[in-house]
């Protein structure tokens, strides 16, 4: 759109969906409330298009479907219930709008000097009535009316509700009618006289032709209230777009049979204004089509850790019958705590002297204005006898919210991240960053049915239902599943870790020897590994983000998403389909995004991306870090075409990214959207390292158990990865 910033603040304050659209004329849409204009060509001024924005916003606010619909069962003229509607619907957007008086009349100028209204040099007064008052309310000069027409337009000035624009229409439809056909009678009988009768009627001004100017108002002397109000741009699908039903269609428009009253009584300024509006709409643009991030309440698709608890205990406890598995897991949960803790310690240690250094770099130093008593006697050779303080400028407090990939191409790397993810939420907890953990699945959701096995809960339509039309369509299978939060106790954290990490484990099929470890119990089906609903579920976090970042009072948000595949679709757009029911229109081709929050628009190149973009740009001061796992079977390793595929337009080479994967364990790419983004390895690479000094290395020189302890240390932190670029991200 070119419109300004004034139009756009205008329709912020409302509940309108602005598009552009390949089409001849704009519009709105009531039930859908989508406001369309055309794709203009270049040769349309900034007036024009303001001005026939300010006038749909008017039919937005105040036109309803239900007059449409009784203006087509009483067959009310077109043009006559357009153009005065129109007079109302915009006498209200100036006056609850100030600042668009100036536009309508320096748009209604402009499309004037076009000769958009078919007028030419011929003088206005000519006209019929109901195109002089189309012209009046469009602000158009020299307009006048007879007496008994101020009347009409005394009536169109005060229009206050829909009915009295029908009845208006009404009224004035039997009025032209009349006046029209007491003019033909008049005509048949002045040609029924002689000459001599002629030339004695030209100079009756008692006549009721009114043919001079005795009773038309020389200036608009009881219609100033209206002077400054303006009134339409036809664009031919306001209120009555219809299939042509609505006019009152009495008279045959064969060429050959009798001219019907609709075409003798016509409105000429509102038919040559639809066509002129016409000709500047770009035929031949490229189709655009838009899509509207929805205002979702993010607790509808959350699963909270209390829940996920509550499930996973009964799930755990009813099937464990005779089986050791559960124990065991149990205790290897805690024996890689135990040997996690040395390292996650020694990480917060550096984390805790790394900010202190920090803030006292950037400390200030600063006189109280009290004196320094025990600085008196050196009064000779200080010239500062003041105290002073040193001010350390706040730590950025930061807080944490991780999404996890939960789909089934994450089987052979989901232990492997759950180990790394443990490391994550330990620093937090040690480190009192607030935190959250959620795991993205579609496969938790199922219907509900009552004890006769009848539907009770049909997400599906409930979410249709609410979503407004124009909006993406959330899939009513998406959840968030919360494993772990900062408002956990130990001992909540400490269970849940062991559930996730038998499901890990299981999920795997890992190798172990039964005999030791029991017989595994199958994870719960609610929690399964599924699909990717990833673009889902941003959509859901820009809700939960923005209350978090609130609730919490972080300065600083880091947000990871961590995935090894694109996002499936999503369903698409609410739309209607030619039967006027709820639709879901798939999205395809040159597409916009339009945050409904902001009110800004993205042209979409590559959909996950422009959802990261339209996050980071709703939320203040938060990072989104994207980790890829691109790493398969068991090393992990990273194909070549994989390899390919990745570094796309990167300007780090394949050769460059091994060499780089090898020596740390992850590559920083160019940005996919977010902040920063980092490919890491599968597999064993993923595998936290949790060794110590070699048994060899007993009785060994003092230089050479400095080299290999460093070693091991490093080894330790480039393992767990994911901590690693956290504590350098908030450090």
């Amino acid at each position: 759109m070119k419109n300004k910033s004034t139009i756009a603040r205008l329709l912020a304050e409302e509940d309108i969906f602005v598009v552009n659209k390949v089409m001849d004329t704009a519009y709105f849409n009531i039930k859908t409330r989508e406001l369309g204009l055309p794709i203009w060509k270049d040769e349309i001024s900034d007036d024009e298009v303001e001005l026939m924005t300010c006038h749909e916003i008017g039919h937005a606010l105040w036109t309803s479907m239900d007059m449409m619909n009784k203006s087509i069962d009483r067959k009310l003229n077109h043009s006559f219930v357009n153009i005065l509607e129109d007079a109302r619907i915009e006498k209200f957007v100036q006056s609850k709008y100030p600042g668009s008086v100036n536009l309508f009349k320096k748009g209604y100028k402009a499309l004037a000097a076009r000769d958009f209204f078919g007028i030419g040099d011929d003088d206005v007064n000519n006209l019929n009535l109901i195109d002089r008052i189309n012209l009046y309310f469009k602000m158009m000069p020299g307009v006048k009316f007879s007496e008994k027409e101020d009347v009409f337009v005394n009536r169109a000035t005060n229009l206050q509700t829909e009915d009295e624009v029908l009845n208006l229409a009404e009224d004035l439809y039997a009025f032209m009618k009349e006046e029209m056909e007491e003019e033909e009678n008049k005509d048949a009988t002045t040609d029924g006289n002689n000459s001599g009768e002629e030339g004695k009627n030209e100079n009756d001004s008692s006549g009721n032709g009114n043919s001079n100017d005795d009773n038309v108002n020389d200036s608009n002397d009881g219609n100033e209230a209206g002077s400054d109000k303006s009134g339409e741009v036809n664009d031919g699908q306001d209120i009555c777009n219809t299939d042509g039903n609505s006019d009152n269609n009495s008279g045959s428009t064969d060429p050959m049979g009798p001219i019907s009253d609709e075409e003798r009584i016509e409105s000429k300024t509102d038919n040559a204004l639809n066509e002129g509006l016409k000709s500047l709409a770009d035929k031949n643009a490229v189709e655009i089509s838009y899509a509207r991030i929805p205002k979702v309440n993010s607790e509808n698709y959350i699963v909270d850790y209390k829940t996920a608890l509550s499930e996973l205990k009964t799930h755990y406890d009813e099937n464990s019958g005779d089986s050791n598995w559960v124990n065991y897991s149990l205790n290897e949960i805690k024996e890689f705590k135990n040997n996690s803790k040395k390292t996650v310690s020694y990480m917060v240690k550096e984390f805790e002297m790394k900010k202190s250094a920090d803030q006292y770099a950037r400390a200030s130093t600063s006189k109280t204005g009290s004196l320094d008593m025990g600085s008196l006697h050196t009064y000779k050779y200080n010239e500062d006898l003041f105290k002073k303080i040193t001010t350390l400028p706040g730590a950025t407090n930061h807080g944490m919210v991780m999404i996890l990939d939960w789909s089934g191409s994450m089987q052979e790397n989901i232990k492997g991240t759950v180990e790394q993810l443990f490391q994550l939420v330990m620093f937090c907890r040690r480190t009192k960053i607030p935190f959250e953990v959620f795991a993205f699945t579609n496969g938790y959701y199922r219907k509900s049915y009552d004890d006769d096995g009848r539907l009770i809960k049909d997400d599906f339509n409930d979410t249709l239902k609410k979503t407004k039309y124009g909006e993406i369509v959330i899939n009513h299978t998406t959840n968030l599943l919360n494993f772990f939060s900062s408002k956990m106790t130990l001992a909540e954290e400490e269970k849940m870790m062991h559930y996730v990490w038998m499901m890990a484990k299981r999920f795997s099929c890992s190798y172990e020897d039964w005999s030791i470890t029991g017989m595994p119990i199958t994870y719960p089906r609610r929690y399964v590994l599924s699909q990717t609903p990833l673009n889902d579920s941003i959509i859901i976090m820009m809700d939960f983000l923005s209350k978090y970042k609130k609730s919490t009072r972080v300065q600083k948000l880091n947000t990871i998403f961590l995935t090894d595949g694109a996002s499936n679709s999503v369903l698409g757009v609410k739309s209607e389909n030619r039967f006027g029911d709820d639709n879901i229109e798939p999205i395809y081709g040159e597409t916009v995004m339009v945050d409904t929050v902001t009110n800004k628009k993205y042209k979409i190149n590559n959909f996950t991306e422009t959802l990261i973009t339209i996050c980071k740009d709703r939320i203040s001061d938060m990072n989104m870090i994207g980790f890829f796992l691109a790493g398969r079977g068991r090393h992990g390793s990273i194909k070549e075409n994989a390899w390919f595929h990745i570094l796309n337009g990167s300007k780090i080479t394949i050769a460059q990214a091994k060499a780089t994967m090898k020596k740390e364990k992850v590559v920083a790419i160019e940005s996919k959207g977010y902040d920063q983004y980092f490919i890491l390895p599968g597999g064993n690479g993923l595998t936290i390292d949790n060794e110590g000094l070699d048994d060899e290395l007993v009785g060994a020189s003092k230089s050479k158990l400095k080299s290999a302890f460093a070693k091991s240390n490093k080894n330790r932190i480039q393992s767990r990865v994911l901590l690693n670029k956290f504590v350098k991200l908030v450090a």
